[in-house]
């Protein structure tokens, strides 16, 4: 009986120590969202949650829907609570081959400064689910939408 009842305190004791753990004293939220421009899904953009307050960026790709889910380290999605700067980029460097000639070319920025070269969009992350939608507006001629490939 005694085994018994050690057993059941350590498993509790484990139980509650990792439910501690995991539950709302994180500082993550669990951000996802879609991304559209001018009204049409966004794909391929690398979306960026930076801490105002300082501190580690969350960052996430969207699929070919606009949806993206952000992952602040490996095994752990979500951006920090607080305040964060909002980046968006489609921007690519040109890929160089062994002989420096361009073997890919570089993808151009779609989206205004506002949200890249001098980011000033903000939103706060809470604790728990949070869902932040962008629908960007811009001019087809200085923002045109990609190539198909």
């Amino acid at each position: 009986m005694k085994k018994y009842l050690a057993l059941l305190t350590g498993t509790c004791l484990v139980v509650s120590i990792m439910s501690g753990c995991s539950g709302g004293n994180s500082e993550h939220g669990h951000v996802t969202g879609v991304l559209k421009i001018n009204g049409s899904p966004a794909s391929d953009v690398m979306i960026t949650f930076s801490p105002v307050a300082g501190g580690r960026s969350a960052v996430g790709y969207t699929e070919a829907d606009g949806s993206y889910e952000l992952t602040y380290t490996p095994g752990v999605k979500g951006a920090k609570i607080g305040v964060n700067q909002i980046i968006l980029s489609t921007y690519e460097e040109p890929e160089l081959g062994d002989d420096d000639k361009i073997k890919t070319p570089a993808i151009p920025e779609r989206f205004p400064p506002e949200y890249n070269s001098s980011p000033s969009v903000t939103h706060e992350v809470k604790s728990g689910e949070n869902v932040f939608d962008f629908d960007i507006k811009t001019t087809t001629d200085s923002y045109p939408p990609p190539q198909d490939s």
